[in-house]
């Protein structure tokens, strides 16, 4: 086994990190964002608006200080499950592969993900990168893709501008953010959604833990409704993300009740994710969608959303609660 120390990344560790995107990138035939800095990835990962955690594996020995490899993930938020995390990058410099590193970055990120009170972790992974098909598999993550059918989408920065700038120009109806006193109401709208996606036994969580979850000082996302003569007929909730295709906006949920389609309150709150995301930086916008909802699909494409899983073979993998204690137990 390579002699490698993992611990959790610090700021004076973000000149480097990015240098491994960088290495990354090229073994993979693409580019870095010309914008994502060292300066960036010390701003999102130990800023004010820090969004992201990392744990690196540091070489000992001889080599001491260099490091040959980095996981990145960052908070997100299941309406089903409550707090999660989400991995985006993970990468062991060649010199030291196929020999458990990986493995071992994969436990320290899931023992963190754990100690927050996460019941899931989920993880982008390219279906043609098939040394991450094989860890995140033998590991014991399920392919959400394949088992489920849900199709990750899209949206660059110059789509979700545009977006918020028409529906700025047109006015709005009436979306705000949602306060404590809506969670109840929000739940109820959640549950509408699970039935209507044929899963209504989904949602494990209730109105208190909404609460909890978007407080302020601890908030895992954050959630807009929209109003109709003083009802909540819609809602959406949305958390920030980071990668190394630099920062954006997930939006987890967006649902608008039957009766009150086709007024604009979908785009509306849909422009209101864009208006967080561009806000703090974000340079695309991404959301899940079942394969078989095809009026939503029509929805978003026609707003210039992108199908990355069936144009870019991207497929989401899920560590639940007990896959995610059975790994950090497991002995290399």
């Amino acid at each position: 086994m390579a002699s490698v120390n993992i611990r959790k990344a610090k700021k004076t560790d973000a000149k480097k990190i990015r240098e491994l995107m960088h290495q990354q990138a090229g073994e993979q035939n693409t580019a870095l964002p010309p914008d994502l800095s060292c300066e960036a990835v010390a701003e999102n990962g130990w800023g004010s608006a820090a969004v992201f955690v990392a744990f690196v594996a540091e070489s000992v020995g001889a080599k001491g200080g260099e490091l040959e490899g980095y996981i990145l993930a960052h908070s997100a938020y299941s309406t089903w499950h409550g707090r999660a995390m989400f991995i985006k990058e993970i990468y062991v410099v060649p010199s030291v592969r196929h020999s458990g590193v990986a493995v071992r970055l994969c436990r320290e990120l899931l023992q963190a993900t754990l100690s927050l009170g996460c019941k899931r972790c989920d993880v982008r992974v390219d279906k043609a990168n098939k040394a991450a098909v094989g860890l995140f598999e033998k590991l014991g993550a399920q392919n959400l893709t394949e088992a489920e059918d849900w199709h990750l989408f899209l949206m660059d920065s110059k789509v979700i501008t545009e977006m918020k700038t028409k529906c700025e120009g047109q006015g709005s109806p009436q979306v705000r953010p949602a306060g404590p006193d809506d969670m109840a109401n929000v739940m109820a709208l959640i549950q509408e959604l699970a039935d209507y996606e044929k899963m209504p036994d989904g949602p494990k969580i209730n109105a208190h833990k909404l609460v909890t979850d978007s407080s302020p000082l601890d908030a895992f996302f954050e959630c807009f409704v929209a109003e109709s003569d003083g009802a909540l007929v819609g809602y959406t909730i949305l958390y920030h993300t980071f990668s190394c295709q630099g920062r954006g906006v997930y939006m987890e949920d967006l649902y608008v009740k039957p009766t009150h389609r086709g007024q604009g309150l979908g785009t509306t709150l849909m422009a209101q994710v864009a208006q967080c995301g561009l806000t703090q930086g974000a340079s695309h916008l991404e959301f899940c969608v079942l394969s078989w909802n095809t009026p939503s699909i029509a929805f978003y494409q026609q707003k210039g959303a992108i199908d990355v899983t069936v144009g870019g073979g991207v497929q989401v993998y899920r560590f639940v609660d007990s896959a995610m204690r059975e790994c950090v137990q497991q002995e290399l």
